[in-house]
């Protein structure tokens, strides 16, 4: 579907919102139509509409790693209509990496919905078994061994480079714009290591193309019960989790953003989310507004101090 037919979707919800008497929401998914992001929020969408008292319209605004549809955001009416489903991409990696118009006072964080490590997958001839054999391998040979991230000073790499430090490994970025490019390149010889999301990771190692070792999390992966997690490894302080959550404009109202917290919450409850968190292959991980401001706090100074030690300049 194209951006005007799209655009014209959403004016006829708006449209038949007005005729119902409802008031008219905007959740501004800062991608492009199609993929996992886009997936997720349209669905919890979907379930959060009738605790909001609202027809909720979505609005596609890709480009810059989500930038342009975060900066849209903030400049948007306070008025606890308007709010976007984001990701760790454009609110603690790009302020660090590309020039934005946004910073951690320009918006409101209201509620994180989920949470999933990156994960590390080698082919099946690859000579270790688990991420600690996975990291003796690259650390005896360094500068070797490539892996496949999604985009230069992107989540994947910043993921993979802080366990990397700790072990004091050192293999070479091969940037890629995600796992429609970097499993190919892993399965054909072109990466040695893939770097990326679980769902494409779990269904690749079921049918026996790949062998993945190591989540950057603290946690173990259910759907990949063989990758070493950072707590195994001795270092969960480290762990970088790819997460979704909803934020609004600066000096939205108190209620309002309760309202929506709420309502967020309740759809992530729901039977029908509980099965596509399943599906997707990450869990359901709650952190209401002050929690989750402190956790994007906390990444944010995080990932700038290791943008600055390995020397990634803003493009």
């Amino acid at each position: 579907m194209n951006k005007y037919k799209l655009l014209g979707t959403a004016v006829l919800i708006a449209w038949a919102g007005a005729a119902a008497g409802k008031d008219v929401a905007r959740l501004i998914i800062p991608t492009a139509p199609g993929g996992g992001t886009d997936t997720l929020f349209r669905a919890i969408a979907k379930y959060a509409e009738p605790h909001l008292d609202a027809t909720l319209v979505v609005q596609n605004v890709g480009g810059a790693g989500g930038a342009i549809g975060v900066s849209q955001l903030t400049r948007a009416k306070p008025d606890g209509l308007t709010m976007a489903g984001v990701w760790m991409g454009p609110i603690t990696v790009a302020p660090h990496t590309i020039d934005t118009t946004y910073g951690l006072d320009d918006y409101i964080p209201v509620i994180q919905l989920d949470a999933a490590p990156y994960v590390l997958c080698v082919r099946p001839d690859f000579p270790a078994k688990d991420g600690k054999e996975l990291l003796q391998e690259l650390k005896s040979k360094p500068g070797h061994y490539t892996f496949g991230t999604d985009g230069v000073a992107g989540p994947g790499q910043l993921a993979t480079e802080r366990v990397f430090q700790s072990f004091d490994v050192k293999a070479r970025d091969i940037p890629y714009r995600g796992a429609g490019e970097t499993m190919p390149a892993l399965l054909g010889g072109v990466v040695d290591i893939y770097v990326g999301s679980v769902p494409p990771a779990a269904a690749m190692e079921k049918k026996g193309d790949v062998k993945c070792l190591l989540a950057t999390g603290a946690d173990p992966v259910k759907a990949l019960p063989r990758a070493t997690t950072l707590t195994e490894l001795g270092i969960p302080e480290k762990q970088t989790l790819l997460w979704h959550g909803i934020v609004v404009p600066p000096n939205t109202p108190d209620a309002a953003v309760k309202r929506i917290e709420d309502a967020f919450e309740k759809a992530a409850d729901s039977p029908e989310m509980a099965a596509f968190f399943e599906t997707a292959g990450v869990e359901k991980r709650i952190l209401r507004r002050k929690e989750f401001s402190e956790h994007i706090r906390k990444e944010y100074a995080e990932l700038g101090a290791l943008v600055k030690s390995l020397d990634l300049k803003k493009q």
